[in-house]
């Protein structure tokens, strides 16, 4: 086994130096198929490095000197690579901010964060750079929908058959199901069920909007059966959060989108699967119910924990969380938990800067997507609309997620920025009027050049 790992691992960076576009389409399986725990356990690779992340690192390394230094492709400093700089700075800073707050945490507790998100500098640096056109943009949109319907059958999977399916998780993960006496929700290969089911929900709605503007052809049916398996993964998460999201999300694509046919037979399709198998849907049923308890007229438990924590964050605030912020290692251990929401998260883990970033970058990437979404021709608005409604399902989810520090919904973040900002860029030189020096004739000359007729015979 270890010797077919060794050459798949051989096979694709010879592919990724052939052609470093292929980089775009495999990065995700590559991120969100990842086997950590058997990849872990096979200690294949030293000091606990993940083979996601070495890809990344490889990819980008590839792309400086096959795309830039020698493709002479120039640099694309735009506001996804410029905004996932700052973050990093933010976060940088954070995390250090947190250490002097708690000093007997090791070293490795505040440096992996920081190096884990600079791989993620260097994927955003990857994907500008490889993404040339309206069909690059199309082609790895639709990669990324199959793939995350593929983590989703991981999802499924593992409701069915949990013990082979735990390869997908990490020793941390394994830990916290073994502290809990075994209770789990399926998580398949995406680490987390509530950001699991978030980000299967974002892709729903991306999977419509490409497939609903696409011609008939072989990806468009490969879209529409997407859409049946990520429905029924996130059944299986049972998160209640991404449920109320994507359920608000439809609602708005009834109510607003071209795309309402879609929503409409999503509903009765859920219909009929809740009366043709309740007992599928009784667990997750139970969940939703919970969330309120009408005899004491109150939150549920797990509902209440959340305020609680989101009043311990405020109760135990100092200045230097409110200016710096404190990461999110050093919140464990003061508070015992994560801010359970972006929007908390985004002050009492990153600090006022962190606040600006969030409303700064979202602010430039809703106005971008909304300018592709009325302005751009076809390929790039079909895309943008994926990319809009998924944002709409992130910020839902936000408020009882955090989805800007779990690694997942980073990616896709990230990812998504990368969409609007080369849809963007792309669209706006097509719909630029072309000056009359650049106009060519046929023969490759400037249109206002006098052309010079080869002499008789």
């Amino acid at each position: 086994m270890t010797f077919l790992v060794v050459i798949l691992a051989f096979s694709i960076l010879l592919a990724l130096m052939i052609q470093p576009k292929v980089g775009a389409y495999l990065v995700w399986p590559i991120v969100f198929l990842y086997p950590h725990l058997y990849m872990e356990r096979l200690g294949l690779l030293p000091w606990n490095i993940g083979g996601d992340d070495l890809f990344i690192c490889l990819f980008f390394l590839i792309v400086v000197v096959r795309r830039n230094l020698l493709g002479r492709v120039p640099l694309r400093l735009g506001i996804s690579v410029i905004g996932a700089v700052a973050y990093l700075v933010i976060w940088t800073v954070a995390n250090f901010s947190g250490w002097s707050l708690v000093p007997e945490l090791e070293p490795e507790q505040i440096y992996k964060p920081i190096l884990k998100y600079v791989v993620f500098v260097l994927l955003t640096y990857s994907l500008v750079h490889t993404l040339d056109d309206a069909r690059d943009l199309r082609r790895v949109s639709i990669a990324f929908c199959v793939t995350l319907t593929l983590a989703g059958v991981t999802v499924i999977l593992q409701r069915w058959f949990p013990e082979p399916m735990r390869i997908f998780t990490t020793e941390r993960e394994e830990m916290t199901r073994l502290a809990l006496g075994g209770v789990e929700r399926a998580i398949g290969s995406l680490l987390n069920p509530n950001t699991a089911c978030s980000l299967l929900g974002m892709v729903v709605v991306m999977a419509v909007c490409l497939s609903g503007s696409l011609p008939a052809g072989a990806a468009k049916v490969a879209l529409l059966g997407c859409i049946p398996v990520l429905l029924a993964a996130m059944v299986f998460t049972e998160s209640r959060a991404g449920a109320l999201s994507l359920s608000l999300s439809l609602l708005a694509m009834l109510l607003f989108s071209r795309y309402r046919r879609y929503a409409w037979v999503m509903g009765g399709g859920l219909v009929v699967a809740v009366l043709l198998k309740p007992d599928v849907f009784l667990p997750y049923w139970e969940r939703i119910v919970s969330t309120y308890n009408p005899v004491a007229g109150q939150l549920g438990e797990t509902a209440m924990s959340r305020v609680d924590i989101w009043k311990r964050f405020w109760e135990t605030s100092t200045p230097q969380i409110w200016l710096l912020g404190q990461g999110r290692i050093a919140a464990h251990y003061r508070i015992g938990a994560d801010a359970h929401s972006t929007y908390v998260g985004a002050l009492f883990h990153h600090g006022i800067a962190g606040v600006v970033w969030f409303l700064v970058f979202f602010g430039i990437l809703v106005r971008r997507g909304w300018w592709l979404v009325h302005h751009a021709p076809q390929p790039y608005r079909m895309v943008a609309s994926g990319v809009m409604w998924g944002l709409l399902l992130w910020a839902i989810a936000g408020l009882t997620i955090d989805m800007v520090v779990t690694a997942p919904s980073r990616f896709v973040y990230l990812f998504y920025a990368v969409l609007l900002e080369r849809g963007y860029v792309l669209a706006r030189r097509r719909a630029a009027p072309v000056s009359l020096p650049e106009r060519l004739t046929p023969y490759g000359r400037p249109a206002y050049a006098p052309l010079r007729m080869p002499p008789a015979g």
